[in-house]
């Protein structure tokens, strides 16, 4: 056991190379979008966040135009009361940074949803996609025609339909007396 010496160096370089890389990264591309309405969006929708299941305490935006970026610091808080355990008081702070860019591959506008803090990715993901979702729903269908295809830097990437084609559902499947034999 004489190798605890030589080892709590290793393991204390490798929790700061943890800590330092510590942002996690959700990029959607958007098609069919001009940059100046995507950035309308984007601020509005960093402006006035929409939780289901908590309450926006502080919500501080710095918007560049210059720049095409946002910086947010967000202060969330809710009650969680889950079945026969103690009731829970949370709260969250986040530091997002979001940035309009274009997609060299996909040669298309690209908005980059950034965790400035170290977080949990998966929850990192829920909030950029709960981002994402409401400038979908306040841009509504690109003028150019079909909706942009989700692009994310995670596996667990956004669905390629827009919220409102979510909301109508899949086009219904034709009768089977309609259907051709």
């Amino acid at each position: 056991m004489r190798n605890f010496p030589t080892i709590t160096p290793i393991l204390a370089l490798g929790a700061m190379v943890a800590l330092e890389t510590g942002c996690t990264t959700r990029s959607q591309v958007f098609e069919g979008y001009p940059d100046d309405q995507l950035w309308t969006a984007m601020v509005a929708s960093a402006k006035s966040p929409s939780y289901d299941d908590w309450k926006v305490m502080d919500n501080e935006v710095y918007a560049d135009e210059r720049a095409r970026t946002i910086e947010i610091y967000r202060v969330l808080k809710r009650t969680y009361v889950a079945p026969e355990s103690t009731v829970l008081e949370e709260e969250r702070a986040w530091k997002f940074s979001i940035t309009l860019g274009h997609d060299a591959e996909a040669l298309a506008p690209s908005v980059d949803f950034t965790a400035r803090q170290m977080a949990v990715p998966a929850h990192v993901w829920r909030e950029a996609d709960r981002y994402f979702v409401q400038m979908r729903l306040l841009l509504g269908q690109p003028a150019s025609g079909s909706a942009s295809s989700g692009s994310a830097s995670s596996p667990s990437a956004a669905a390629a339909t827009t919220p409102a084609e979510a909301a109508k559902g899949s086009p219904a499947a034709p009768p089977a007396e309609d259907l051709p034999e």
